[in-house]
Order: C-alpha cells, then sequence, then structure tokens
C-alpha cells in the first residue's frame, strides 16, 4: 500500500498517482499544522514540492491534495510559456486548472452525495480554501472520525476555554476561515483553523 492508497478515498488513488507522475513533484504527507491544510513551494533545486495534512479525512485529503497540484499545473505552463511575472496563487489561471483537475473525480464513485452536491458548487468558483464555502466545509466536517473528547473549534461557543497543542485557549471570533484565539498564559492572540480539533476544558466545579 503507498500513501496514495493509505490517504485518498479507493477510487481516486490511482489518480493521485497519475498526477504525481504527469507533473513531476514530490510528495510528502505532513504532520497536522495550525495554519493550512496542504502546501505547494518550488525547492531551491527547482523541484516542485506538494505536502497535504495527514490529519485530513480522504474526501478532504483529495481535495486539498488536488488544489495544491492546480498550483504545480500553473507553474508549468509557467515556465512553458516563459512568462516572467507570475499568476496570482489562486487567480484565473489556477481556478482553471484547479477545476479541470477536479472533474475526473466529481463523480458519486468517489465522493458521496452529501459531499459532491456543495463540491460542485464551491468549483464554480473555487476559493483559496474550501472552508470559505460553509455548506462544504460542514459537508466534508460530517465526514471526520473525531477521536472521543475532542470537538471542532468551530462548534466551541465563544469565550470558552479550550486545550489546544498542550495550551489552553479562550474562543473568540471567527477571522475568515480561523478564530482568533487568546492564550491564557501568555495574554497573546492567535488564530487557529475553525476546523481543528481541540479539547473542552472542564467546568469549574460551583
Amino acid at each position: 500500500m503507498d500513501v496514495f492508497d493509505e490517504f485518498l478515498p479507493a477510487s481516486a488513488a490511482a489518480y493521485g498517482r497519475q498526477l504525481r507522475q504527469q507533473y513531476q513533484f514530490q510528495f510528502r504527507v505532513s504532520k497536522p499544522r495550525r495554519t493550512r491544510l496542504g502546501d505547494f513551494k518550488v525547492l531551491p533545486s527547482g523541484q516542485l514540492y506538494i505536502t497535504v495534512n495527514a490529519d485530513l479525512n480522504p474526501y478532504a485529503f483529495l481535495l486539498t491534495y488536488v488544489h495544491e497540484v492546480a498550483h504545480a499545473v500553473v507553474h508549468r505552463q509557467t515556465q512553458a510559456a516563459k512568462r516572467r511575472t507570475r499568476p496570482k496563487p489562486h487567480g484565473p489561471q489556477w481556478q482553471l486548472a484547479f477545476q479541470q483537475l477536479m472533474q475526473s473525480v466529481l463523480t458519486e464513485a468517489v465522493y458521496p452525495l452529501a459531499i459532491l452536491d456543495p463540491l460542485r458548487d464551491y468549483l464554480r468558483q473555487p476559493a483559496a480554501t474550501s472552508f470559505a464555502h460553509p455548506a462544504l466545509m460542514n459537508a466534508l466536517r460530517q465526514a471526520d472520525q473525531k477521536p472521543i473528547g475532542q470537538v471542532l473549534l468551530h462548534d466551541v461557543p465563544v469565550g470558552q476555554a479550550f486545550l489546544f497543542a498542550k495550551k489552553t485557549f479562550v474562543r473568540g471570533t471567527f477571522r475568515r476561515t480561523r478564530i482568533v484565539c487568546k492564550e491564557t498564559e501568555s495574554g497573546k492572540s492567535y488564530t487557529i483553523l475553525a476546523h481543528a480539533l481541540v479539547n473542552l476544558t472542564p467546568e469549574p466545579s460551583p
């Protein structure tokens, strides 16, 4: 079993391998990160490098993977055209590449209908993150298998304390796809992804 068999829906594993071979990039599954689901970059050697977080469910993993591959496609196109000006990271060229790459997996053989419908709607004009589309975010969230005792930060009430990365925070307000939270010990504010898994702190005894 390779990485694509392990992390992608079974019916999309071959497509994942095909994309890596076609666009020639290094790929690595990353430990969970607070600020991003995936990443694309060009190494100093010129090699293209893509990562996707290991804690995503297979449907979110596939969407994030193709999102990052679309960046690789745009980079290859820019190189081939010998353009000096880089396109906007999530501009029209990336949107088109993303839409085209996703066509092969927009079927019920890959995505459950509950995800497929909002996914198709999101792809009409894809944004920098799928979590900018509430219906798609909620559908992907339903597919998560949350560890016992954990909840999504999105579902924590404003003002509620919670544990994340071994620190205690108080949940604040939304800032696009993240939530502003204050660390209780330092008093500093941080933005944490709204779909991050956290542990609620016990209510104080009366």
